[in-house]
């Protein structure tokens, strides 16, 4: 099923440098990548295999916020190593906090995968890592919903401050949305993207000064020049919620997380 547009359109179009969160391919145009994967079921082992790259990619027109901004962030970071980077192989100080429960936990991690549920009667569950607080970034990682329910929905944000933060969020129905702003002016710009489950997803959030831009499945989605205030010192703690849609449990999948730190990088365009 092909996307619809809705205010920034689903543009199906990836970038060859975005190659680097999938191997080392070389940077050159933009084609397209449809990066399909695998991970099994709950019940069985889990296993990710690259499609392999296509011979023949059909060509679209790229968004001039691909070519201004996250082409020379991408391709900076293209031949760095991540300044974090987590298989989870094992737990590296990620916290689980859920309502109920007067404790924060060690979130649940194993066969290489973190795992956030949402037990039945819980109001709200999310996990994080001081880890992964920055102020500029590209941040990459596999996600995929546990099972078909079209109501889960997983939440990616990130807050300067109890009143302020950018949020994307990411709906097994296809339905994404971008929001950001305070309480009371709160805005938002929302649309559809492609899924097949059980595939995974690939989610690249790219936040530099303030401008902010997401990539699914390697492809250019939707990109903000003012989702976040004027460039503080301060750093954005970022956390992944399970938002409460249906009465049901809830669990996603996280793996192969990545980022970069843009402080880090000097003379970046």
């Amino acid at each position: 099923m092909k996307s619809k547009k809705v205010l920034f359109p689903v543009i199906t179009i990836s970038l060859l440098s975005l190659a680097f969160i999938m191997g080392n391919l070389p940077l050159s145009t933009p084609v397209a990548l449809p990066a399909k994967f695998g991970i099994a079921t709950l019940t069985q082992t889990y296993a990710v295999t690259p499609t392999p790259f296509p011979n023949n990619p059909k060509a679209t027109q790229i968004p001039l916020w691909v070519t201004d901004f996250a082409n020379p962030i991408i391709v900076a970071v293209a031949d760095r190593r991540p300044d974090f980077r987590d298989d989870f192989s094992f737990n590296r100080r990620w916290y689980n906090i859920m309502s109920g429960e007067p404790r924060r936990l060690y979130a649940e991690i194993h066969d290489g995968l973190l795992f956030l549920r949402l037990p039945e009667k819980t109001k709200d569950s999310f996990v994080y890592n001081t880890k992964i607080d920055r102020r500029n970034f590209v941040l990459t990682l596999d996600l995929q919903f546990d099972h078909s329910q079209p109501e889960d929905t997983v939440r990616f944000q990130f807050a300067q401050s109890k009143d302020q933060n950018v949020a994307f969020d990411l709906s097994n129905n296809r339905n994404w949305k971008l929001s950001w702003g305070p309480p009371d002016d709160r805005q938002f710009i929302s649309g559809v993207y492609e899924h097949f489950p059980p595939e995974h997803i690939p989610v690249t959030i790219i936040m530099r000064g303030t401008e902010c831009a997401v990539y699914l499945n390697n492809d250019p989605l939707t990109y903000l020049s003012n989702c976040r205030p004027s460039p503080t010192s301060h750093l954005w703690p970022t956390s992944f919620h399970l938002l409460r849609n249906a009465t049901s449990a809830e669990t996603v999948i996280f793996d192969n997380l990545k980022l970069w730190d843009l402080d880090k990088i000097h003379n970046l365009p």
